[in-house]
């Protein structure tokens, strides 16, 4: 008698447990487009350790600095449990750094040389991600962090120069690299933000996000290490 009255007992819980397993179920998957503004850098490495590589960095670090960039793409979350979800997708990327301005200086002067240069180097990657995100909270908007790594494909490199001379005009010249820049790399991602739910089935995420790229982009005494950070925002959708 007294397991029946055990039973009955625990019996609206187990129902209701088993009421919230089948909702959460039925919402396995969720796409979504995200854009996120960036502010892209790098790193340098000195390869070989000898003192013309760490001269060779302190005069880059003198006159280089980061410059803005983007991501977009797709994405799908799958649901493994209430707090805890998968994420992949298919994204692209806008990376590099800036030239500060700098004054050209000749021996032999000629009228028609620009007399300052500024540019900027752009690396465009098409990146898979795989992430694996943990989230707090019961009501309409819920804690989230995340973190994964990415597989990043080079599409193309290429450097702009924008050239001033003595009358203050300029001129934009647009150049490919020569560089043999490597073709894949991998980057970690780190993430933590907030995620709305707007109506039923439509959710908002805003997660400030950081990019290293764990390996080198090209061999040379002196290499890179790109990153970025931006605010990565996002519209998911549960289909159904």
């Amino acid at each position: 008698m007294k397991q029946i009255l055990i039973l009955l007992t625990i019996a609206p819980q187990l129902s209701n447990a088993q009421d919230s397993l089948t909702t959460e179920k039925s919402k396995v998957f969720s796409f979504a487009f995200y854009l996120s503004p960036d502010y892209s850098f790098r790193t340098l490495k000195n390869n070989d350790g000898s003192s013309s590589g760490d001269f060779v960095i302190k005069a880059r670090n003198s006159i280089e600095t980061g410059k803005p960039g983007f991501t977009t793409g797709i994405s799908t979350k799958i649901n493994g449990s209430k707090r805890i979800s998968g994420e992949t997708g298919l994204y692209y990327s806008n990376m590099g750094y800036k030239i500060e301005e700098l004054t050209l200086d000749y021996q032999q002067p000629d009228p028609g040389s620009p007399t300052k240069m500024r540019s900027t180097v752009n690396f465009h990657y098409i990146s898979i991600p795989v992430k694996l995100n943990f989230t707090a909270g019961n009501g309409r908007a819920r804690f989230i962090a995340g973190a994964g790594l990415a597989a990043n494909f080079l599409l193309k490199e290429s450097e702009k120069f924008t050239l001033t001379y003595a009358d203050g005009s300029e001129r934009n010249k647009k150049e490919s690299s020569t560089h043999d820049y490597k073709k894949f790399n991998i980057s970690s991602l780190t993430s933590i933000g907030v995620e709305y739910k707007l109506k039923e089935k439509i959710f908002l995420r805003a997660e400030p996000t950081l990019r290293y790229g764990l390996l080198k982009i090209i061999d040379t005494p002196v290499t890179e290490h790109l990153w970025s950070i931006g605010l990565n925002m996002g519209v998911y959708i549960e289909p159904g």
